[in-house]
């Protein structure tokens, strides 16, 4: 799905720590650890990114996928639920480079380059859009789930 501005449309899993999403839990938390409330209030910061996950395949940035299944894959709770969360971003993704290898180096995308696409086949299962800077991505809507 492409908008104007080459903006696009990508999940991203998180942390959650509270019960936001669940039937008639409305609020945010001010918990540090509960990304999701973090993100929904302030927006993305690609300055925590590589230190939630451990493991960042294209380097320090903020990570979605087209594929929802991916994104299910770092979406976790630390509270007790039966629903999980993902959130449904719009991401602005300029002039992307295409990667099909991991670069675990980068701070930024290549140079003359806006984000990083991640393609499928070789080192990936799923696609990814990377981007480098907080202003490239807004989340736009909360999905809850039974996984």
């Amino acid at each position: 799905m492409q908008g104007p501005g080459n903006e696009n449309r990508r999940w991203h899993g998180t942390r959650r720590t509270c019960n936001l999403g669940d039937k008639n839990q409305t609020r945010l938390c001010s918990s540090s650890q509960c990304f999701l409330c973090s993100i929904i209030r302030n927006s993305f910061d690609v300055s925590l990114c590589k230190a939630n996950t451990g493991f960042s395949r294209f380097g320090q940035g903020i990570y979605t996928s087209s594929t929802s299944s991916k994104s299910n894959g770092y979406s976790s709770n630390g509270c007790q639920s039966s629903l999980k969360a993902v959130l449904l971003n719009k991401v602005i993704v300029g002039k992307g480079c295409k990667l099909h290898k991991d670069n675990e180096t980068l701070k930024a995308p290549p140079r003359g380059f806006d984000s990083v696409l991640g393609e499928k086949g070789q080192d990936l299962n799923h696609d990814e859009l990377v981007v480098y800077t907080n202003d490239a991505i807004r989340p736009s809507y909360l999905v809850m789930y039974e996984p």
